[in-house]
C-alpha cells in the first residue's frame, strides 16, 4: 500500500510549509489526484487519520479533488476523455500520446490557523 507513504510525504510537505507560514495548526489539506495515477483516494483518507496523529495535522481532514483523465488528439484537436487503455481519438481514431490531465497527484491547499 504506497499510500502510506504518500502520505507520510504530504505529512511532511505540509509541516514544512505550515512551519514557514507561521501556521500553529493545519484545519485542511487539500490534494488533488488524477485518474490515472494509481492512487485509491479511500486509502489516502485511511492512512491520513493515523499518520497525522500527534502532529500539527491532528484533527484536520483531508479533501480530495479528482482530476479527470483527458487527451488532446495532436491531429484533430479534439479533447477528450481515455482510460488506462484507451487513448484513441473519437473522432480520428488515431492513438494520441498528448496527455492534458490525469495523472496529477499534488499538494492543492493548505488551510491552518
Amino acid at each position: 500500500m504506497h499510500e502510506v507513504s504518500i502520505i507520510q510525504s504530504v505529512v511532511e510537505i505540509v509541516t514544512n510549509k505550515a512551519n514557514e507560514n507561521k501556521f500553529t495548526k493545519v484545519n485542511k489539506v487539500s490534494l488533488k489526484i488524477g485518474e490515472l495515477s494509481g492512487v485509491m483516494p479511500e486509502s489516502l483518507n485511511f492512512a491520513f487519520k493515523s499518520c497525522i496523529i500527534n502532529t500539527m495535522l491532528e484533527g484536520s481532514t483531508l479533501e480530495i479533488e479528482k482530476v479527470k483523465a483527458v487527451a488532446k488528439c495532436v491531429d484533430c484537436k479534439q479533447e477528450f476523455p481515455i482510460d488506462h487503455f484507451n487513448k484513441l481519438c473519437p473522432r480520428c481514431n488515431k492513438f494520441s500520446s498528448n496527455i492534458i490531465s490525469g495523472y496529477e497527484l499534488y499538494i492543492n491547499t493548505i488551510e491552518g490557523d
